[in-house]
């Protein structure tokens, strides 16, 4: 067996495997988004979802209006996106109303976000999630410091996939922001008696899987080590019967 060559055959097999990944991840995804919130996982009674602006079940609210404010919600409206694979897209326009109110709830409910794909296939996908909201005791009469906090749980991972060309992808959640995506926050800060906006901002990722190529590359690696092994096999005896007929020789 020629061992550099083989080598170098490797080597080229790998460069031209991973150059095909490479590519194949040069995929635009493009389509429009939409939400639909759940009820608290823990119920004070007073929660209840509407469908605005053409959503589904995209509005949640709850609590009961003080005199002089109005009730909490909080708002998805879907966006149009084209997108890369581990790029951050806008894919949510939140609403979040905080007013002044009684029966509020602090704890988990369940936010679906789906992705109507048109482009580089037509399918529907969705991505469950937990968001997690705290009423802050209005203690501070200040409206930022008494606002009320929205976030997303899990670093914004779901066990929800989906497949396009034999790859799986997952939409995982990055942050909220209010100033075109130039700055970022893991929180979303509605201040009290006040209605406050903010993106929602995600990017389509691939599953954490072994990669076919590694597989491949490891699979090649072993052949050569096997036929490494093979040959050493093979001059080590034949080292052995050169000795052995050398002493016969000399007797």
């Amino acid at each position: 067996m020629n061992i550099p060559k083989l080598l170098t055959t490797l080597v080229a097999t790998t460069t031209i495997l991973f150059a095909a990944t490479e590519n194949a991840q040069a995929i635009t995804f493009s389509g429009t988004s939409s939400g639909s919130w759940g009820l608290p996982v823990v119920s004070t009674g007073v929660e209840s979802l509407s469908d605005e602006n053409g959503g589904t079940n995209n509005r949640l609210t709850w609590g009961i209006a003080a005199t002089t404010s109005f009730r909490n919600y909080v708002q998805y409206d879907g966006l149009s996106f084209s997108t890369d694979v581990n790029t951050l897209f806008a894919v949510g326009d939140l609403t979040y109303r905080n007013g002044v109110t009684y029966y509020g709830f602090n704890g988990d409910f369940p936010l679906e976000v789906e992705l109507s794909f048109t482009n580089p296939f037509n399918n529907a996908e969705s991505f469950n999630y937990t968001f997690n909201i705290f009423n802050t005791p209005n203690i501070y009469n200040d409206p930022v410091l008494d606002g009320d906090i929205l976030l997303f749980t899990a670093n914004g991972l779901t066990n929800d996939s989906f497949n396009f060309a034999g790859v799986d992808y997952t939409l995982k959640l990055a942050g909220f922001s209010s100033d075109g995506g130039n700055t970022f926050l893991g929180v979303f800060n509605s201040p009290e008696d006040s209605v406050a906006n903010a993106i929602l901002y995600a990017e389509i990722i691939k599953v954490d899987v072994p990669e076919p190529t590694t597989i491949i590359a490891l699979g090649l690696f072993g052949i050569y080590l096997t036929g490494s092994l093979h040959i050493s096999r093979k001059e080590a005896t034949g080292n052995r019967q050169q000795a052995t007929g050398y002493i016969i020789d000399s007797l």
